[in-house]
């Protein structure tokens, strides 16, 4: 027994008529009925019973064809799986990822991946979340590390890993004295009330990160003053070290050991210092190595 009997004996079924069954699988009918009788004569039981122009399953075929159906779909399944192996071969993935995150997360896995797949050419395309949303819904990228918010509907994410915010202070400035030990406890909202009158460096207006710092300040009931902005990370980190204000730091910091001695880091107890990298994807576009680079990210 083969494939294409089950798929002439299904097509049977389906159609109720050898003569229907032929025309939708592609060959005569007698071709057809004698495939089917040999089949039944190498099985040793009837399939269906024959009555004028129209072909009913007996309780065998009502066995044979339930479980015909399973086989064909996993014998398909099979066929997509090999595919995508021979897939992986060769080919291109195209990755948006911000700057920082390509160097306190990203190496790591590309590492791995290239492990697996060293036929896979991988192409980076420095881009902060929104624009990476932007490139991805455009087709330009094939996969997208974002930051929530979600900014579109249309895009599929997954989460990737969750991260605190730290309030970054230098450490010679006396406010420090109002903060708490940040070896004993994390910074309240009230606690940041103090920094009301505190110069700060922000990130530029539109990163998720500057909505976070924002809402943070607002939470505790003032505007920040802003005296300096970076869409960098590090800038914004090593401008702090450098006693030009205080600010909000990942603590992804840590990933790449980016702490200064200079600074003194404080944990904050809010909803609003939680951030959560995920990464994204159209559906619709998925490639196997698409797919395959979202495995090694969730490690499986």
């Amino acid at each position: 027994m083969q494939l294409r009997d089950i798929h002439y004996v299904l097509a049977a079924a389906d159609e109720g008529s050898f003569s229907k069954a032929a025309v939708k699988v592609h060959v005569s009918q007698p071709a057809l009925s004698q495939l089917i009788q040999r089949l039944e004569d190498e099985l040793g039981v009837k399939l269906f019973v024959r009555k004028s122009n129209r072909v009913t399953l007996t309780p065998a075929g009502k066995i044979f064809y339930e479980d015909g159906k399973v086989i064909l779909a996993l014998s398909d399944q099979l066929i997509h799986k090999m595919n995508d192996f021979q897939s992986l071969k060769k080919g291109e993935l195209t990755i948006s990822v911000s700057p920082f995150y390509q160097k306190c997360y990203l190496l790591g896995v590309l590492s791995e991946f290239q492990k697996r797949h060293f036929g896979i050419k991988v192409r980076i395309v420095d881009a902060f979340s929104s624009d990476s949303e932007t490139l991805l819904v455009q087709g330009q990228v094939d996969l997208a590390f974002v930051m929530l918010p979600y900014q579109n509907k249309s895009i599929k994410y997954e989460r990737v890993f969750e991260e605190r915010i730290f309030l970054a202070v230098p450490r010679q400035f006396a406010i420090n004295r109002k903060l708490p030990d940040p070896e004993e406890r994390p910074c309240t909202i009230e606690d940041l009330k103090v920094l009301k009158d505190e110069p700060f460096v922000m990130y530029e207006h539109g990163r998720r990160m500057w909505g976070s710092s924002i809402a943070l300040c607002r939470s505790a009931g003032f505007e920040p003053r802003v005296a300096f902005e970076s869409n960098v990370c590090e800038s914004l980190n090593a401008m702090v070290a450098g006693g030009m204000g205080v600010g909000f730091v990942p603590s992804a910091i840590d990933r790449v050991k980016a702490r200064y001695d200079s600074v003194i880091y404080y944990p904050i107890d809010d909803e609003n210092a939680v951030r959560t990298l995920t990464i994204g994807y159209m559906e619709k576009n998925m490639t196997s190595a698409a797919r395959e680079f979202v495995r090694v990210v969730k490690g499986k």
